[in-house]
């Protein structure tokens, strides 16, 4: 579990990253459309960059991240065992 929580949070972190890299490097009108365009197919609820929004993204970042390290750790038991 400490390892899906760990996951949740990189992926938590890559959002944030995406949700601020176009106020650092702004881009054309068509380029910012479609970016929010992938946030509200990615994030079911995601309408704006509201806060509620931007938190309501960061929430679904982690459940998906830790999500994902469980299914992997389904089909790989072990994997982070380390080697003895």
């Amino acid at each position: 579990m400490t390892h899906a929580a760990r996951v949740g949070v990189f992926i938590v972190l890559l959002y944030i990253i995406c949700i601020v890299w176009p106020m650092i490097y702004p881009y054309s009108n068509e380029v910012l459309a479609f970016h929010l365009l992938s946030l509200k197919l990615t994030f079911p609820g995601f309408v704006g960059y509201t806060v509620g929004s931007i938190v309501w993204g960061g929430v679904l970042s982690f459940i998906y991240g830790a999500v994902a390290s469980l299914v992997v750790h389904a089909f790989h038991r072990g994997c982070c065992s380390g080697k003895k």
